[in-house]
């Protein structure tokens, strides 16, 4: 069990007026413990303490009035244009190639589902789209919109009761993503999550996040090994090119990070020391935007690079020295861009995403253009035809009910309660430090970023609102979450990048999105999926790492009170070798199970009885116990 018990609190924090309404500013989230002050951000932080209260107006309508003109269409308009500023700014070649790290899960499963006929693939892409595009103006982290997977695997392999057809068909889908929509937003509406969040302990966490990612990992590499080794563009050769160029693009530069640090140290200290460039880097102070956090690609507003000096220098130069300079350098800058993936030094990161991606794309235009009529594409391609939104419930029956829920809604539940809920906000907490909510931090939460409440909230409203529409059953998952961060992406901006693209593909190509999905190599998006699982896997062990180290730091504070009350007679030792050996027993006892029966939630048992049996769970249980009795004498 995690060391915070779950909160009785009636206070909350709201990050976004488009997840919440003013009615859930009273109820349990868990962020405050102590009552203070709560803030609703609309564009600006709005103060909603006591003493905001006390000093405006002693009577309920003026307080009533100030929550209402906070969720006003006017402070929603303000909300959404700060929001669309700040995407504009973010907008960079690291956010478009991170937004494509969660393809390789999205695309295989979307193909199967589509090809099946159990979803209707413009439908599904468009409101998978406006999903993504919601979310990336409510939180600022590329929280991935990916398939139900469980749901997923069952209508695609197992046999619906009393059916003679192979796994759900299109409306049992439909009300599996219903129902679980439904009680994903009871759980965090009532706060049960954080009951959920408290009884899990984070070593199991950590061990979800490592079983997940090894089983993104092997998946891909399944994918890959059905290939033939050559004979076309979709094989293990190109798979295994694209793998050692990705190993390339991906490894840590830190000779070339280094370098640029020291260039943009000296050219802070020649801009702060002379003057004559003051006025020059001035007049391009707002095109410099701030970049990604923990990104050593940020610059200060007012000051200039060398080469930016260079260039700006060259621009208001008269148009006679323009015109005077060679072709050859306009030739070598077109060679340097064009030939910048091989770079081996660079001073950004490589938008690995966008690499693999246009060398996907032409390998499937290329597949598509010499495709001849036995192929089974469905060409030429057509424009438009499909409709993008349905009426999903129309020949939905009890059994459908009955289906959707024993057969897709239980199996689903533990996964997307401990995956798309808990792990994916401790995730965020831990690869996202900048963005961090302090008065959360300060109560030990793991979810500072994103709230357990609000992932619950936004899992169970896109499943019940759309999927009566022609949505698919989607959630938000750690590992796209890690894919699209280890591509390059840090904001939101990312994700609705990637949600306008469905969009397009969904109302311009939704007839002939299947023939363009299913012609991107399986080479090229069985990588992609390896490169998100081990990043998932990294992440995990990470976390594992900083579970060990709290811990011990616990045990040593412990330690020294224990002889200073002894008055030193007993010396107390931490050993950390045993407490590394029992929190990563749990957390590969986790991994193991989930990789092994691919079932997450029999992953996440093993671990949390494990962490009872033969972890500190008993303890802890009892020290609970205790605290309680002691709480209620004193009451």
């Amino acid at each position: 069990m995690n060391n915070s018990s779950p909160s009785n609190s009636t206070n909350c924090s709201l990050s976004t007026p488009l997840l919440h309404h003013p009615h859930f500013a009273n109820m349990g989230d868990g962020n405050n413990g102590t009552g203070a002050s709560s803030s609703i951000e609309v564009g600006e932080t709005l103060p909603l303490s006591k003493s905001t209260s006390a000093s405006s107006a002693p009577d309920e309508s003026s307080s009533s009035s100030s929550i209402c003109s906070a969720y006003s269409p006017i402070s929603t308009f303000r909300f959404l244009k700060k929001r669309t500023r700040e995407h504009i700014q973010n907008c960079t070649l690291a956010e478009l190639s991170g937004s494509l790290g969660d393809l390789g899960t999205f695309i295989p499963l979307t193909v199967a589902l589509a090809r099946e006929r159990k979803i209707a693939l413009a439908p599904a892409l468009f409101w998978a789209g406006v999903s993504n595009v919601v979310t990336g103006y409510a939180w600022d982290v590329p929280m991935c919109v990916q398939p139900m997977k469980s749901i997923a695997a069952v209508a695609l392999t197992d046999v619906a009761a009393g059916s003679t057809n192979s796994g759900l068909d299109a409306q049992s889908v439909t009300t599996a993503g219903i129902l679980t929509g439904a009680a994903v937003l009871l759980l965090g509406v009532t706060n049960l999550m954080e009951v959920v969040n408290w009884i899990v302990p984070l070593t199991v966490v950590c061990g979800l996040q490592i079983g997940v990612g090894l089983r993104l990992a092997s998946k891909g590499i399944r994918d890959v090994q059905k290939l033939p080794w050559g004979g076309g563009y979709d094989c293990i050769g190109v798979a295994i090119g694209c793998a050692l160029l990705s190993m390339f693009w991906l490894r840590d530069n830190e000779n070339g990070m280094a370098k640029k640090k020291r260039e943009q140290r000296t050219d802070n200290e020649d801009c702060n020391s002379g003057g004559c460039e003051r006025g020059l880097s001035g007049t391009v102070a707002n095109s410099t935007t701030a970049s990604s956090d923990g990104d050593d690609n940020t610059m200060e507003m007012g000051k200039l690079s060398n080469n930016q000096r260079l260039d700006t220098a060259a621009a208001v130069q008269s148009p006679s020295q323009s015109h005077n300079q060679p072709t050859s350098s306009v030739c070598s800058r077109i060679f340097q861009r064009l030939c910048c993936c091989l770079n081996p030094f660079p001073k950004t990161p490589h938008p690995v995403g966008i690499y693999l991606f246009l060398l996907g794309s032409l390998f499937a235009a290329i597949t598509l253009a010499t495709a001849g009529p036995d192929s089974g594409y469905d060409l030429p391609l057509r424009f438009f035809g499909a409709p993008v939104i349905i009426n999903a419930m129309k020949d939905v029956t009890a059994i459908h009910w009955r289906q959707g829920f024993l057969q897709g809604t239980l199996p689903q539940l533990p996964l997307t309660t401990l995956n798309s809920v808990i792990s994916v906000c401790c995730l965020a907490h831990n690869l996202y430090p900048k963005k961090r909510d302090p008065t959360l931090v300060s109560k030990d939460r793991t979810d500072s970023v994103v709230t357990r409440r609000e992932v619950s909230v936004s899992v169970g409203l896109m499943n019940l609102l759309l999927c009566p529409l022609g949505s698919m059953p989607n959630c938000h998952g750690a590992g796209g979450l890690a894919g699209q961060h280890r591509f390059g992406a840090r904001h939101g901006t990312s994700v609705v990048l990637l949600g306008m693209c469905k969009v397009f593909l969904a109302v311009f190509f939704g007839a002939s999105a299947l023939t363009l999905l299913d012609a991107l190599p399986v080479a090229v998006l069985g990588i992609m999926l390896v490169i998100a699982g081990l990043e998932l896997v990294g992440t995990g062990v990470g976390m594992l790492f900083d579970c060990v180290a709290k811990e011990k730091e616990q045990k040593r504070k412990l330690a020294e009170e224990m002889e200073a009350a002894s008055a030193g007679e007993v010396a107390v030792e931490v050993n950390g070798k045993a407490v590394l050996r029992k929190n990563a027993l749990i957390s590969m006892v986790t991994a193991g199970v989930i990789v092994a029966l691919q079932k997450t939630h029999y992953g996440a048992i093993s671990g949390w009885v494990v962490h009872m049996v033969y972890g500190d769970g008993v303890r802890q249980f009892v020290s609970w116990v205790k605290e309680r009795r002691r709480r209620g004498r004193d009451e």
